[in-house]
């Protein structure tokens, strides 16, 4: 098969598992989730057949490995001793040892659960890997199919909301009735979706905005991708999300730097320009969150504060080896009485707090290198883009600004242990680095 050829199929199988995570994965544990995962396997074998020697990949497919590395070395086997190590360990341990039964003993308490971590990974690796090996067409394809489905999502939210919590149109048993969450279960996951792919849409404006400068462009051609920009801020505001509001805004002025150096003009206009950007993003944000102040309760009646106490004890007890991956809610509800009460706390609502309970070290480590890893490539498409196209930058930033705030929501929740939130974040991470086909790069990617 030629290289045409194979670069189609990759697109496609990469739009399919796009689509499916999109639509099916807003959720957690539901069928959706399994689909999509079986369409990255079927993704990663089309990477390994297109290019069996490791060796001709982009180097920054190196950056998968923390993260697998810290889950297989939960999966092999562990001596005894290092398994019941610390006594609310061994506790658990043996609580858990009825379910487990004949299965290995391994450094995870819950074997079945690190396993289902491992498979969650999968849609997220899939589309990091095959982002990397496309092209900036390629990308710019699978990234306004996500801003068209989370659009599609926007609107079914607004009639949701309409419909009040008796609505039919909400897709899961358990999801936050009388509020938008479009094709989430959960309202903030809805929310953070818009705020964090808000910053593609302003990207696309200011492409468009670019060619009007060297060829005539309909001025209609601005209308749907502005109208998109106001559904999703309407959106997030609608979603009652505290943290998607607010990051929503700060997606807005994280991209003016952006926009600005993309802007075409010179002197007095290119500084007109600025201001306009400016004052345009802080009415509408501000106007945004000042009316949301009716419609959101008092932060401090929020429980989330009450997880994160519990958490942190938890995860003093477990100490030193941690519960080990999926073991958080039964080493929560073995610390913390807070299970006790109406509410099920079956994630801690800092992700990074819900790493360190259940993979204490080897967590922080692997978390720290791939913090790196974001924090270096921010700094190349910031201050290190000269030799590059404006529209691969401009895309790279809006990227990275949109990585950088699902990193932000995930200290008051979990938006990245949803197949739709993890497999976007896996897209936008490949979008960060630099592309095939773009000025002063060659044919392959540029590492990390």
């Amino acid at each position: 098969m030629d290289a045409t050829r194979s670069d189609s199929l990759l697109r496609r199988t990469g739009l399919t598992v796009l689509l499916l995570a999109l639509v099916f994965g807003g959720g957690q544990g539901h069928p959706g989730d399994a689909l999509t995962q079986l369409a990255a396997l079927v993704l990663i074998g089309v990477l390994i057949w297109r290019t069996p020697d490791i060796r001709c990949w982009p180097k920054a497919s190196l950056w998968i490995l923390p993260p697998l590395l810290a889950l297989l070395a939960f999966l092999l086997p562990w001596p005894e001793a290092w398994r019941v190590a610390g006594a609310a360990r061994g506790a658990l341990s043996q609580h858990l040892a009825p379910l487990i039964g004949g299965l290995p003993a391994t450094g995870a308490l819950r074997p079945l659960a690190a396993e289902r971590a491992l498979f969650w990974l999968l849609p997220a690796i899939a589309l990091y890997l095959a982002g990397l090996q496309l092209d900036w067409r390629a990308r710019r394809m699978l990234l306004q199919t996500a801003v068209a489905v989370l659009a599609v999502g926007a609107v079914l939210g607004l009639a949701q909301k309409a419909g009040g919590i008796d609505s039919a149109l909400y897709f899961y048993r358990n999801t936050n009735r009388g509020m938008a969450v479009g094709l989430f279960a959960n309202n903030n996951h809805y929310a953070i979706s818009l705020a964090c792919t808000l910053p593609l849409v302003w990207a696309g404006l200011v492409h468009l905005a670019g060619q009007r400068e060297q060829r005539h462009v309909h001025p209609l051609r601005f209308a749907l991708p502005a109208g998109i920009a106001l559904l999703f801020m309407l959106g997030f505001l609608l979603s009652g999300s505290r943290a998607g509001l607010l990051l929503g805004m700060a997606g807005c002025l994280l991209m003016l730097p952006a926009v600005i150096a993309a802007d075409r003009h010179t002197g007095a206009k290119h500084w007109l320009f600025a201001l306009m950007a400016v004052g345009l993003f802080l009415a509408v944000q501000l106007g945004l969150y000042f009316i949301s102040l009716q419609f959101v309760p008092n932060p401090l009646e929020d429980s989330r504060w009450q997880i994160f106490a519990g958490t942190r004890t938890a995860a003093d007890a477990y100490a030193p080896l941690g519960a080990g991956p999926g073991a958080f809610w039964y080493a929560f509800q073995h610390v913390d009485p807070f299970l006790g009460g109406p509410k099920m706390v079956n994630h801690a609502h800092n992700d990074y707090l819900e790493i360190w309970l259940e993979l204490r070290w080897f967590g922080v480590l692997a978390g720290a290198l791939l913090l790196g890893a974001f924090l270096w490539q921010g700094v190349r498409v910031w201050f290190m883009a000269g030799r590059h196209s404006v529209r691969a930058t401009l895309m790279a930033r809006a990227a990275w600004v949109g990585l950088l705030l699902l990193l932000l929501h995930s200290l008051v929740d979990y938006p990245l242990r949803t197949t739709a939130l993890s497999a976007l974040a896996g897209l936008l991470a490949a979008c960060v680095v630099w592309p095939r086909g773009e000025p002063g790069v060659s044919g392959r990617s540029d590492g990390m």
